[in-house]
């Protein structure tokens, strides 16, 4: 069973639940306590719970199982053995893709043999994904994903130092040791990075990938670019295409 979440709603749980949050950003209240959920994260919940506010555009999914529809599924079954605190939110992993499985199970939604199998395939895939997380990594590796998942909102060290939950003198320790650089280098660094590679694999302009990487003013984005590469975007392409 598989809903569209929405503001101002009341979650009821069936046997095992899952939330899932592609974009926007919502506040939930449960038994008076009141949390925000990120875009692109997910959790399992066993209680009820109240959408109290909601971005101006949340994609949201509430995806149920219960205990006839779990005995099916004995992997998904053993997996959530181990979830032992729910509310507990975690990063969605290759979120377009968990995307696509939703859409394909909104589709399927009048053929109970799909809708099964999708149902199989998300659950299984979220579970080795919540198994994966239990595995502490790094600061430095938190960072470094949360930088691809936000690269396009072009957030500074400390926004995502508040994200991680640590102080950002940690943040700024973690990865000087480790990579010799500050964060914001090391922020600067991805997103040249991906810029390269946008202009060598795309006929996007300057414009248009200044927007991608949350930059407002695409001068700016140029005179950035140029700064950490010696070239401006067009240049950098002009001669990669003449060596190629």
């Amino acid at each position: 069973m598989i809903h569209a979440i929405q503001n101002n709603e009341k979650i009821t749980p069936d046997h095992k639940n899952l939330l899932i949050l592609f974009g926007g950003t919502i506040t939930i209240e449960k038994d008076g306590n009141i949390g925000a959920v990120p875009s692109r994260k997910y959790l399992f919940f066993d209680e009820a719970f109240e959408i109290i506010a909601a971005s101006p555009f949340i994609e949201g999914y509430v995806v149920k199982i219960g205990k006839d529809e779990l005995e099916k599924f004995p992997d998904v079954k053993e997996g959530l053995s181990g979830v032992e605190s729910y509310f507990d939110i975690r990063d969605v992993e290759n979120p377009e893709d968990k995307k696509s499985k939703i859409r394909s199970l909104l589709e399927a939604e009048n053929n109970s043999h799909l809708v099964e199998s999708y149902t199989h395939i998300l659950w299984s895939e979220i579970i080795r994904d919540f198994k994966n997380s239990l595995q502490k990594k790094s600061v430095v590796e938190q960072f470094s994903e949360l930088i691809d998942q936000n690269i396009e909102k072009n957030y500074c060290a400390g926004t995502y130092a508040e994200m991680m939950d640590i102080p950002l003198k940690k943040l700024i320790k973690e990865v000087k040791s480790s990579e010799h650089k500050t964060p914001c280098n090391f922020i600067t660094q991805k997103v040249i990075e991906k810029a390269k590679y946008k202009l060598l694999t795309t006929d996007d302009t300057s414009q248009a990938i200044a927007y991608q990487f949350g930059f407002d003013d695409p001068y700016y984005f140029i005179k950035y670019f140029k700064r950490n590469t010696g070239l401006t975007p067009i240049q950098f392409r002009a001669q990669h295409s003449v060596e190629e």
